[in-house]
């Protein structure tokens, strides 16, 4: 019973003084100011401390116990390996699961002769008798053997036997469980843990860079997911969001990553779509001592390269190993580059009033990334005796996301007489665009946690507790650290048009000669402005203490465990960055580009489909600022786009306080394993947040509300056996609203063009779901197992996000900025189909003994009713929600070699909702037709409808192969070679259907090579 899971509560006065000053840094007055405020918090934590006090009581020691005896031991396989998750079954009696080093106990084991029989899905069985004496602890080491020399590959493939470990554990849950263990997180090139999540079945990823970046489960937005460390929970480290960036951790630095697909009531109810959690390495019997380095390229940009390395070493010591300690570290390093065209897509009406595509501006950009990701784990664990022990858990990691880019915007003259206005002399762009900028961006992530705690038996009572911190921060949050150089063009006008009609790939769209000549002639391009968004961060602070109590006692014949439980989590988060924009006192006196030039060419740019022009230096123009700063203010009224040192509109302050208490009950009734109970989660907010009447961080708000979470799982063997189970489960969650809509707090996105202007919403509320699971379940021989599920989500009060159409805002940097802000859109539904096989097919003849394969395929459809009231009278899927997930994985096994290839597949998918069914924003009726108003008295219809350049805004579908092969050498070393992304994927987003693309970017694949040495295979 890990203690990270199961929360309880105490309800005399001298327990709840003695629990909360542990609890909490503010001890007893903050808990006292929690039940004041909130009397309907009140009911239910003075019902779970009853319930608590009962447990209590049957925890005392009793005569009867000194009458009885344990059984304790470990199970291994073969080579002395420990094997988690492994059944330990006594004879018409209790039952007992190996933990994570293979250990198990059963207790209050009345006198006498037992048959124990363990169970390990890859394994042949093993029945034992033992003798119990009381007073005694029975010590009972079981060894288990695979079927034939011909599945040994089970025991002797490191990945193998990490997938006999993954499959162990989803079989033994409670809940409906993914595993995927260090041993198959490796045996790919997953570059973070993302990329590594978004392979099991039903996740699909919002990437960028290259890399994943958010986990999306079962067509639920990232929002939706929870991401824990040993079960701690862990902030954000982006200013205004809840969910985790996972490219700040690499994939290598854990022991397994966890997804709870549906909820119990010792989990946290915040996990709509499900909960990821990152299980840290521990010590095991066996001293571990294991170090790697690779490197490689990437063919982009005139080649970028990549290395990584780390290790991982511990043991046990002491006597009869009661001290374990653990440690790991990871670094890489990755050139990344990047081939990117963003363009507007639009519709131009001709002479006899059709319409054809048209690109009214297209950004040409050109990344160049200096991506560095470093981290450590590290967990000591101490023995008090066989059934009580104590530890601490740590995971730190840090993720400099730094690069360049260089930007150059055309103007297209489309549908004007050439030459055309649209280069302009003084002043930026009518859309807010400047014909070149530079970017360095600079946002440094770091995540962290520390949990101390305890598992403790007593006769038949189990107590665990834990208390931890976690801690995360982004340093220069604004527009993801983006810092801009702009220069003005000084042409008078142009003859940059798109060339429809020439266009033969329309993703490849093709533009005037001229569009190029004028936009890379440094001669023209002046300096303007300089946009310095290096200062501040945003940072999020969580302590959190959980304590539980469970007893195990019989009702009639059946096997029955009470639990129940306390939880509570303090977050501080704020932002409190800021921005200072230099602008020329006298323009004509600004340098021209020809002064910055750095010589950085690509004539492969985008595989030769467009010329790039010469790159201007960030540090040039920072060395000219230094040395002239006379020539440039950053006084609002001369620097009308500058953002002042304090006082900025994205900053706010929130603390946020959730209380916890559940009770839950197990019992069995013969093939029946049914876990059902309640959870009862209360949340104070407290915001300050930016006055726009004052200009000063003094706007205060706050609220505070109670979420009811029962849910009940059965899970019912099938055909006699163990190897078959129907699970039916049933679980309401909860969702949050993010921390920058509590406020009235907005963050700009500079990233796009125009801008994008995130602006907060505190009237939302908390979001709801009714969860209901089916899924069968039958594990294969020698070692596998298929899954095929159904799921259907009923969400409450949907928070959504509506995308404005670029327009003028107050806060806007441009002229124009896409405005971004999340409601609640009525109800919506999410309902989907799971499959999942993996097996090894070691009864296949000679070398064919070494295939297998692991595959999954998942199936959503969602609909979100009333989704921007009066402006569209349609039921889009709802925001993330791929239609069609798959992952293929084949693999070999034989001898020294190990391969492994990865097919992914994640369908496209709304990102953004944008679409008005009329324009000018007039309202539209049931029919769809457009009721005129003062600005348009006759409205039409937005041409091109919901598929066209004004659709909604969709992520591509993304299609990638990845692959890795192992030999091994001898002496402990293993040669790798790996490819990332061999198939080139493009990354990006359109409006309404694939012609209308706003971004398209290429990465070209990552080759790698390297070594690994492992103490344990040294011969």
């Amino acid at each position: 019973m890990p203690a990270e899971n199961k929360p309880s509560v105490k309800k005399n006065s001298r327990a709840i003084n003695k629990s909360v000053t542990l609890l909490s840094y503010k001890g007893r007055k903050l808990f006292s100011s929690l039940l004041r405020g909130a009397r309907a918090m009140r009911k239910y934590v003075r019902s779970l401390f009853l319930v608590l006090m009962l447990n209590l009581v049957w925890a005392a020691p009793s005569a009867a116990q000194a009458d009885r005896g344990a059984i304790a031991g470990t199970v291994k396989d073969s080579t002395g390996a420990v094997l988690p998750g492994a059944r330990v079954e006594l004879q018409h009696g209790p039952s007992a699961v190996s933990d994570n080093q293979g250990q198990f106990a059963i207790t209050s084991v009345a006198p006498g002769t037992y048959t124990v029989s363990v169970n390990y899905v890859g394994f042949l069985p093993s029945t034992t008798t033992v003798t119990v004496t009381a007073g005694q602890t029975t010590r009972l080491n079981v060894v288990l053997e695979v079927a034939s020399e011909a599945e040994s590959v089970i025991v002797t493939a490191e990945r193998a036997h990490g997938e006999a470990e993954s499959i162990n554990e989803e079989k033994i849950a409670d809940n409906i469980l993914n595993v995927l263990p260090a041993e198959v997180i490796t045996s790919l090139p997953n570059a973070n843990i993302a990329d590594a999540v978004g392979r099991l079945p039903g996740v699909t990823l919002e990437r960028d860079e290259g890399e994943g970046k958010y986990v999306q489960i079962r067509g639920t937005e990232p929002r939706l997911a929870n991401l824990t460390i040993d079960g701690v929970e862990v902030p954000s480290p982006e200013g205004g969001v809840r969910q985790v960036k996972l490219d700040v951790i690499p994939a290598d630095l854990v022991d397994s990553v966890q997804i709870n697909k549906t909820l119990q009531p010792n989990m946290n109810g915040d996990a709509i779509g499900g909960s990821v959690n990152l299980v840290t390495k521990k010590a095991g019997d066996r001293p571990t001592l294991s170090l790697y380095g690779l490197g490689g390229f990437t063919p982009i940009a005139d080649t970028r390269k990549v290395y990584e390395l780390g290790g991982t070493g511990g043991s046990r010591f002491g006597v009869n190993k009661r001290i374990g300690v653990m440690v790991s570290g990871s670094y890489d390093y990755n050139g990344r580059g990047i081939d990117d065209i963003e363009p507007v897509p639009g519709l131009l009406q001709q002479p006899d009033g059709s319409f054809i595509r048209d690109f009214t501006n297209v950004a040409y950009r050109q990344y160049l990334y200096d991506r560095k990701r470093y981290g450590f784990g590290g967990s000591v664990d101490y023995k008090l005796s066989e059934n009580s022990n104590l530890y601490v858990h740590t995971l730190y990691s840090d993720f400099k996301d730094y690069g360049d880019r260089y930007e150059y915007i055309v103007n297209t003259n489309d549908g004007i007489p050439l030459p055309g206005p649209n280069i302009p002399n003084n002043g930026p762009n009518a859309d807010g665009s400047t014909p070149f900028t530079t970017e360095r961006r600079d946002p440094d992530f770091q995540v962290a946690d520390l949990s101390v705690g305890g598992n403790h038996v007593f006769g038949t009572t189990f107590l665990n507790w834990q208390f931890a911190a976690a801690r995360a921060r982004m340093l220069n949050p604004i527009g993801g650290g983006e810092s801009h150089t702009l220069f003005l063009s000084s042409l008078t006008s142009s003859n940059c048009q798109f060339l429809n009609s020439a266009t033969t790939n329309p993703y490849l769209p093709v533009f005037s000669p001229a569009c190029f000549s004028e936009v890379y002639d440094p001669t023209t391009l002046q300096l303007n402005q300089i946009q310095d968004s290096a200062h501040g961060k945003s940072a999020q602070l969580n302590l959190e203490g959980t304590v539980s109590l469970a007893k195990n006692f019989n009702l009639g014949h059946h096997s029955n465990t009470l639990e129940t439980g306390f939880y509570i989590r303090n977050g501080h988060k704020f932002d409190d960055s800021f921005e200072i924009d230099y602008c020329p006192i006298d323009p004509t006196t600004m340098p021209f580009a020809t002064q910055f030039l750095n010589g950085f060419h690509n004539n492969r740019y985008y595989n030769g489909h467009y010329p790039y022009g010469p790159g201007i230096s960030w540090e040039g123009v920072q060395k000219f600022l230094k040395a002239n700063p006379g020539l440039f203010t950053s006084d609002p009224t001369l620097c009308p786009q500058t953002a002042p040192q304090f006082g900025n509109s994205n900053n706010f302050d929130l603390v946020e306080r959730v209380t916890a208490g559940y009770v839950m009950d197990s019992i069995d009734f013969g093939p029946v394993h049914l876990v059902g109970g309640l959870r009862v989660e209360g949340t104070q907010d407290n915001t300050v947040s930016f006055d726009t009447t004052l200009n000063t961080l003094t706007f205060k708000g706050s609220g505070s509300y109670v979420s009811f979470l029962p849910s009940v799982a059965a899970r019912i063997r099938l055909y006699g056996g163990n190897n078959s189970a129907l699970r039916l489960v049933y679980a309401r969650g909860l969702s949050r609203p993010d921390p920058t809509f509590l406020t009235t707090a907005t963050a700009v996105d500079n990233s796009t063009t125009p801008p994008t202007l995130t602006i907060g919403n505190p009237a939302l509320k908390p979001e709801h779901a009714n969860n209901y699971d089916v899924l069968y379940e039958r594990y294969l021989h020698p070692l596998g197992a298929f899954q095929a599920g159904f799921f259907y989500k009923s969400l409450g009060d949907p928070i959504v996000t509506l995308l404005a159409a670029p327009k003028p805002f107050t806060g806007c940097p441009a002229a124009n900025c896409f405005v971004n802000q999340a409601v609640n859109s009525g109800s919506a539904y999410i309902a989907g189909l799971e499959l999942n096989f993996q097996q090894h097919f070691t009864y296949l003849p000679g070398f064919l003994s070494g295939l297998g394969i692991s595959a999954n395929y998942s199936y959503a459809t969602s609909q979100a009713k009333n989704v921007n009231p009066g402006f569209r009278n349609d039921n889009p899927p709802l925001l993330r929600q791929a239609p069609n997930t798959w992952n293929i994985s084949p693999t070999y096994d034989r001898g020294r070699v190990s391969l492994r290839v990865g097919m992914a597949h994640n369908g496209a998918n709304i990102f953004a909702y944008f679409f008005n069914a009329c324009l000018n924003g007039e309202q539209v009726t049931s029919s769809g037709t457009c009721i005129p108003n003062m600005n348009d008295p006759a409205p039409d219809p937005t041409p091109g409808g919901i598929k066209g350049p004004s659709g909604d805004q969709y992520l591509y579908s993304h299609f990638q192969v990845d692959a890795q092969g192992s030999v091994y050498l001898g002496r402990g070393f293993t040669a790798i070679a790996q490819g990332l992304n061999l198939n080139n994927e493009v990354f990006g987003f359109y409006f309404g259907s694939t012609p209308y693309f706003s971004q398209r970017e290429y990465y070209k694949p990552t080759y790698s090579f390297g070594l690994r040495w492992d103490l344990r295979r040294e011969k």
